[in-house]
């Protein structure tokens, strides 16, 4: 199965990130509140399928700083990864695909009965598989989340869940974050890949991690975007995540920076 990802970062102007002081957050001669540190969130895609060479599940359940588990629909290993993930006290999501996954019409300026009826029994169905998720994330989806209608419809089954949305940002021209925010939702973008289909060893995840770090240290928080089958990608957060706490940055369910 090709995966289809590349490195975006994030505009500045989506970068206050949650923990943002206001205004008059603080009176004369209040006591100053403790700095919060820099905030990276580690998100690992497709959790229930399987590759040649997967890194065993029991080994990303078993990291000792929080991670979020987006875990696919519609595979044999569905249920037994998400009842494994939320097991862990890792955070659970779901992992959507729309296209090419659903073969949708996507239609500018309406959502089709066709794609509605694809995307509304798919969404049920993660609901019934998937049970404790707290949020969604997109599977691939170049052409869907750039489908205003589309997104605007899907972000109406989210939040009648009471769940989050992360724009998996594989497109530039993604409308997902902008939908997710009018429907009132809890939304945020991927900062960057830190492996891609034909780059996964150790020391690209570094760099990207690396580069997610300058964001998080920069903006306060970070989103990096990962996949669970890579041994480069399980050594890099396995060695560098407790560099990076040392230095004062800390590893936080995409949850703690959505907002």
């Amino acid at each position: 199965m090709r995966v289809l990802l590349s490195v975006f970062l994030l505009s500045d102007a989506w970068a206050a990130g949650p923990g943002a002081a206001g205004p008059g957050a603080a009176g004369p001669g209040a006591a100053e509140p403790p700095a919060q540190k820099p905030r990276i969130a580690v998100v690992l895609d497709d959790f229930g399928l399987t590759y040649k060479k997967n890194v065993p599940d029991d080994k990303w359940m078993a990291l000792k700083w929080p991670a979020t588990f987006a875990v696919m629909p519609s595979s044999p290993l569905t249920k037994s990864a998400a009842k494994a993930a939320l097991a862990s006290g890792h955070e659970l999501i779901i992992h959507f695909p729309f296209d090419p996954f659903l073969r949708l019409e996507l239609p500018k300026d309406r959502v089709s009965p066709a794609d509605l009826d694809k995307v509304t029994k798919l969404w049920q169905k993660c609901l019934s598989d998937i049970p404790g998720a707290v949020g969604v994330n997109n599977h691939r989806s170049e052409k869907a989340t750039r489908n205003r209608p589309l997104m605007e419809a899907f972000m109406g089954l989210v939040k009648a869940q009471g769940m989050y949305f992360v724009d998996s940002w594989v497109s530039p021209k993604s409308v997902a974050k902008d939908e997710a925010a009018k429907a009132g939702l809890k939304t945020g973008r991927g900062t960057v890949f830190i492996d891609e289909a034909k780059r996964h060893d150790k020391a690209f995840c570094v760099r990207m991690l690396r580069r997610a770090a300058t964001h998080a240290r920069k903006h306060g928080w970070a989103i990096a975007i990962g996949h669970h089958y890579f041994q480069g990608t399980y050594d890099c957060l396995a060695e560098e995540a407790p560099k990076l706490q040392a230095e004062g940055f800390e590893f936080v369910p995409a949850s703690a920076v959505v907002r």
